[in-house]
């Protein structure tokens, strides 16, 4: 009896560790199938979040050179046509420039391609401008149900993944007038608000493929050595269930610091993986500095014949491309607050605001008072300096004459300082408090005061994640008061 209970522990031994084999596996399989998935989302919400920054970028450009150029350039007896080059006193047709310009980026956005087509061709578009495929004749009839939707789909053209993303090009009152007299337009009835074209712009997706796959399979390689390991451990500890029980606890702590070695490094190469939409984020600058070299380009090529208002325009469509690159600056560094790991060191505040307002070169007339008692605390400088530089900095953008007069103090509140950055600025009214540090929101339009609507907001996001508030106290007419906590020690790192 004693013998066939002897030779079923073996039997019994291998059953569960089959039984676990099996269950690691599957449970690998269903991890790593949800990590692909996870991919391929953001594969595609990347170059969703791509086509619509692009096709935004190119409608800018052209109303902007549609109202101010165009406009101006009639004025001085310029002519608007297709043909500009072959004739001596013209420019572009705001559609021939927006075509110039999707060729120009593409060329520079590793194969972006951008294209503007309607039902209503003119004569010298009848090749390219008409709908040419089922995918433009369906693009057109949903956006003319849906003209403030994108119309987009994932395709396979030569082999190659890519998207095709189509917006409205609705019928402008200023355009009317010349397209319903144009001698060769085909359709003379426009009106304001209708669907004359689509923009559409087709993006490559090969090369996020390539780099999402290259990480997939590195996540791969972790996970099986995981599982493997977990597979080997438990037969071990299984295998010598007979021997002392001293014996086998000191396995199974050898096997938990090993697996809690590995997830480390899984967590880090998820972390890497987070990483990718932030490192795309940077590519979305070089459509902007396109923009901006190919009005430099015209400018330079129309030399002779450009006239002071038409450079003025230019010059300030190239600051509008500045205004974009500063916003998506602001939005990385908002992305990067709770994510980018800053050195703690020990910080002289006094020095500190000294160097701020150094860098932000106020003019000599208005004044910025540092007050004697400032502390030195151990925070991270860099997350501190943030802070400071956004207040102060909209105490002098914002200042209603050029001898403003700002005031920073400190007050000792046990575990936190509370700093005040104090103005004498136009103040802001009790109802706009909750706004100004809200994202993208400003008071005063981009035109008047240049601002992306992300300082606030990033101030808050800092002070918060260091565990202290953001108060405002300011009135229409009378000033604001911008006050923060900061800790007198920082919170310990959970990493560490």
């Amino acid at each position: 009896m004693a013998m066939n209970t002897s030779s079923q522990r073996p039997l019994e031994n291998w059953q569960f560790i089959l039984a676990l084999v099996i269950f690691f596996s599957v449970a690998t399989f269903a991890i790593l199938w949800h990590i692909s998935r996870l991919q391929s989302q953001l594969i595609e919400s990347t170059a969703i979040n791509n086509a619509q920054l692009l096709t935004n970028a190119l409608a800018e450009f052209r109303t902007l050179y549609t109202s101010e150029v165009v406009k101006t350039a009639k004025q001085y007896g310029l002519e608007i046509t297709h043909d500009y080059i072959a004739k001596g006193n013209a420019i572009p047709l705001p559609a021939t420039l927006s075509m110039l310009l999707g060729e120009k980026l593409g060329e520079r956005t590793s194969g972006s391609k951008t294209s503007l087509y309607s039902p209503y061709p003119f004569p010298w578009r009848q090749d390219t401008g008409g709908l040419r495929d089922q995918y433009m004749e369906e693009a057109w009839q949903f956006l003319s149900q849906n003209p403030n939707q994108p119309f987009y789909r994932f395709t396979e053209h030569d082999g190659q993944q890519q998207l095709r993303y189509a917006t409205a090009d609705l019928m402008r009152s200023d355009c009317i007038q010349c397209h319903n007299n144009h001698p060769d337009s085909p359709k003379n009835d426009w009106q304001a608000g209708d669907l004359r074209g689509i923009l559409e712009v087709d993006l490559s997706l090969d090369q996020a493929i390539k780099e999402t796959q290259a990480n997939l399979q590195g996540t791969i390689a972790i996970f099986a050595g995981i599982a493997l390991l977990a597979i080997i451990g438990i037969g071990a500890v299984t295998r010598k269930l007979h021997h002392a029980s001293a014996e086998l606890q000191q396995r199974v702590q050898e096997r938990t610091a090993e697996l809690a070695s590995k997830t480390k490094e899984l967590e880090r190469s998820n972390h890497e993986l987070d990483q990718f939409a932030y490192v795309t984020s940077h590519d979305l600058k070089a459509p902007l500095r396109a923009i901006a070299n190919l009005s430099q380009w015209i400018e330079e090529d129309l030399e002779e014949r450009i006239t002071p208002g038409i450079r003025k325009q230019m010059e300030l469509m190239r600051g509008r491309v500045h205004r974009m690159e500063a916003l998506i600056d602001g939005i990385l560094q908002y992305s990067r607050v709770d994510r980018v790991m800053v050195d703690v060191m020990a910080v002289d505040v006094g020095a500190l605001l000294r160097e701020i307002v150094a860098d932000l070169a106020p003019p000599e007339s208005f004044s910025i008072v540092i007050a004697p008692d400032m502390p030195v605390l151990d925070a991270a400088r860099v997350r501190l300096s943030q802070v400071f530089a956004n207040l102060i900095s909209n105490a002098i953008k914002y200042r209603a004459r050029d001898d403003g007069h700002v005031q920073v103090s400190v007050k000792d509140e046990g575990a936190f300082y509370r700093f005040d950055v104090a103005d004498d600025g136009p103040g802001i009214a009790a109802q706009h408090h909750q706004q100004v540090f809200k994202i993208f929101q400003t008071l005063q339009a981009r035109d008047t005061a240049e601002s992306t609507g992300i300082g606030l907001t990033l101030v808050k996001k800092i002070v918060e994640e260091q565990g202290g508030v953001v108060e405002l106290d300011s009135a229409e007419g009378a000033g604001s008061t911008f006050s923060f906590t900061w800790p007198k020690q920082p919170e310990v790192d959970h990493a560490a």
